[in-house]
């Protein structure tokens, strides 16, 4: 090989591995040990997938074409897939061990990977790329386990994906990697090419680039605005959501959007939206390649009206599950809650999926009702039509769903509905679900209003500006690998607070041991059943910070022989002097027995032997515990 060949590679490898921390899911980065393995074999496991019906599935996206349904851009098909019935496993040179699988579905612009259950042991590491290696996600690492133990990647483009993990050499303990969905993505995640006059994906021509003039000032409201990867059920699509500030400005990460997004979303389904941040152009023309983005997984439903525009005003509040990181650079919107007009503002958005794009009004807000002309003062809905500007005359699409509307000031009004307005049809009114309506008009519970989320203290505040991270203020938060486990089990804890601690106290009740300086624990023992608080402080030199959460561990006790022909012991762990209450059920719910015992050892015994054959439930009770356990009687 040429010399001059020589250099070409390397600067094609070099640029192609900061290319992989571009486009960068909350990981460690890195790159798969096979790409530095020269003789390691190619030669491991593909899964081919059947392809979706396209036909149906076109003709359903035809019918929800209005931008009141989500742009869905991807179909999931079920798999049964893990890491011990699918897989090559190949030995390292150098030590270790790695795990490789290809998964494709032909004629698919992307593949996502959905996973039931995901848990992966210290210092091991998962990547995921494509064929041609010119997209890489990860390292996802321990830091990425979760207590629900749900969890998603993002898209890979192309008809294949490949995972990669790796298992250190001596490693004892055993990951889950358990797939049980692929999401096949047909339209709005692959442009290649730029085409004349068009924006960089599949929005429309008149879309004006958020880094264009239109959006100097609104250059901080842009940080907490990002394109939401949604799945409900089996469908997956593109809306636009914000973060947004709350009165006691702690940063914690709510995020705001609209119900229509995801309307019957399952708390699973949660735990898999994507949400990306700075998916922007670096400045005002369109980018001849796909500028890079930040993203993270999983939230959970805060509260969110019903889904029905003439009952409702359409909001649905989030919590992410892990704090934005510093490097997203993120900003928690404002906001105002008064039931007033503004004259003019801006809407940031994501159409189809697109990079972020800003829209422009000049004329005065009209309240009403969803698609209405008249003025109804206390309607739900804002109305509003777009003005041309100096690059363009920027509208909304699908994909735009859930943005936020701000107001003369950058305080977000409302939330995208629908509506008409659209590149070929630039004066048509789009409408707005509004603050206001969302704050505390939607009912009197705290799981259909803002109020009592964004205004926990109950300040009657009208509005409030919106906020960055600010390195001097400390926000204590923390998760743990699981937070089930049985008497004896030990757990992870993983310190993810806001701002720059230097100083960490873990307090663990019922723990081994009840104490921890530093920021990160591990192996915190539990060796009694109960549920069990733990707390965490954190400080420097400015600034400190406390979280208690309560009965946040669980810790049940065993049940042994199961299935059994008599006896079966129940382990409690390091209790003693304390009063349980033990019921026995059949398979019908009859109470076979009831006892109160007063713990003096680390076990009880129950005589089973009377009750004929079947299944039981055993049902274990104290002053803060309760659980239930299975068991099989076998004569």
């Amino acid at each position: 090989m040429k010399l001059n060949q020589i250099f070409f590679f390397v600067i094609i490898g070099i640029l192609t591995h900061i290319n992989y921390q571009l486009f960068a899911q909350i990981s460690q980065g890195g790159v798969p040990p096979s790409f530095n393995q020269v003789l390691l074999s190619e030669d491991f496991q593909e899964i081919n997938l059947a392809k979706p019906d396209m036909k149906s599935i076109l003709e359903e996206d035809k019918l929800n074409e209005d931008k009141f349904h989500p742009y869905r851009i991807a179909v999931t098909i079920d798999v049964d897939i893990n890491i011990n019935n699918s897989g090559t496993w190949t030995k390292l040179k150098e030590g270790g061990m790695i795990w490789r699988l290809k998964i494709k579905c032909k004629d698919a612009l992307a593949l996502g990977v959905y996973y039931e259950k995901f848990y992966l042991p210290k210092g091991s590491k998962l990547f995921l790329y494509n064929e041609d290696r010119t997209q890489v996600i990860g390292a996802f690492t321990s830091f990425n386990n979760s207590e629900t133990g749900i969890f998603a990647t993002e898209l890979i483009k192309g008809d294949v994906v490949i995972l990669e993990y790796f298992e250190p050499k001596k490693n004892k303990e055993k990951p889950l990697i358990n797939i049980s969905e692929i999401a096949y993505a047909y339209r709005s995640v692959n442009p290649v090419f730029v085409e004349k006059g068009k924006g960089f994906g599949d929005s429309g021509p008149c879309e004006v680039n958020i880094n264009c003039p239109e959006g100097d000032n609104r250059q901080e409201q842009k940080r907490g605005v990002c394109r939401i990867l949604l799945k409900d059920g089996a469908s997956l699509s593109w809306c636009t959501g914000s973060l947004v500030n709350n009165v006691r400005q702690d940063f914690m990460p709510y995020f705001l959007t609209a119900n229509h997004c995801g309307p019957y979303a399952s708390t699973s389904d949660f735990n898999q939206w994507i949400f990306y941040f700075n998916y922007e152009s670096v400045d005002c023309p369109n980018p001849q390649e796909e500028p890079p983005y930040n993203s993270m997984v999983g939230a959970r439903l805060i509260a969110k009206t019903i889904y029905n525009i003439s009952l409702g005003s359409d909001f649905k509040l989030l919590r992410l599950n892990n704090a934005v990181p510093d490097n997203y650079n993120p900003y928690f919107n404002g906001w105002n809650r008064v039931n007033t007009a503004s004259s003019n503002g801006t809407g940031i958005h994501h159409p189809a999926g697109d990079i972020k794009k800003i829209s422009t009004y000049n004329e005065q807000l009209v309240s009403t009702v969803y698609d209405g002309t008249t003025v109804v003062p206390d309607a739900m809905f804002w109305k509003v039509v777009w003005a041309a500007t100096e690059n363009g005359h920027g509208v909304t699409e699908g994909g735009s769903s859930g943005s936020p509307i701000f107001d003369s000031e950058g305080r977000i009004v409302g939330t995208l509905t629908g509506g008409k307005a659209s590149c070929t049809n630039l004066y048509g009114p789009d409408y707005y679900g509004k603050f206001s309506y969302h704050w505390q008009l939607n009912g009197s519970t705290d799981s259909i209003r803002l109020q009592p989320w964004l205004d926990p203290d109950n300040t009657g505040i009208l509005y409030l500006d919106g906020t960055g991270l600010d390195s001097n203020v400390l926000v204590a938060m923390f998760k743990a690998d699981t937070t089930l486990i049985l008497v004896g089990g030990s757990i992870n804890f993983t310190d993810v607070s806001i701002g720059n601690p230097n100083e960490w106290l873990w307090n663990f009740e019922g723990g081994t041991p009840s104490y921890f300086y530093g920021q990160n624990p591990s192996n915190i023992k539990y060796d009694a059943f109960g549920n069990y608080d733990v707390s965490l402080i954190i400080k420097n030199e400015t600034s400190s910070d406390t979280i208690v959460q309560e009965d946040y561990i669980s810790v049940k006790p065993t049940v042994s022989p199961n299935p059994t022909k008599d006896f079966i012991e129940i382990f409690l762990g390091n209790t003693s002097n304390e009063l349980i209450d033990i019921s026995v059920f059949n398979n019908v719910g009859a109470m076979v027995a009831d006892y109160k015992i007063e713990i003096t050892s680390t076990s009880v015994k129950l005589n089973l032997v009377e009750n004929s054959s079947g299944m039981y439930f055993i049902n274990i009770r104290s002053e803060n515990y309760n659980s239930t356990h299975k068991v099989s009687l076998i004569k």
